[in-house]
C-alpha cells in the first residue's frame, strides 16, 4: 500500500480539491482514507460528511480517529 497525502487549507480544514483530485486519480486502487476528527487543528471539518461519501464512491473504507480530546 502507498499512503497518498491531501493537502490543508490555510484555516486547517482538508482540501477538498485535492481529494477530489487524487481520488479520481487513484480510483482503481483506494483502500481508504483515515481522518482525524477533530482535526489536530482542532477543526471540525465540515466537508467530513462529503469526503467519506466521496471515498465511499470510490469503493474506500473510512477510519477515524479522534484528535485533541485529552485537552
Amino acid at each position: 500500500m502507498t499512503v497518498v497525502p491531501v493537502a490543508c487549507l490555510p484555516n486547517g480544514q482538508v482540501d477538498m480539491k485535492d481529494v477530489k483530485e487524487k481520488l479520481e486519480k487513484h480510483s482503481s486502487e483506494i483502500c481508504g482514507a483515515m481522518i482525524t476528527y477533530p482535526s489536530t487543528y482542532g477543526v471540525f471539518e465540515s466537508g467530513v460528511k462529503e469526503l467519506c461519501d466521496l471515498v465511499h464512491k470510490h469503493g474506500g473504507l473510512i477510519y477515524m480517529d479522534g484528535a485533541n480530546l485529552n485537552a
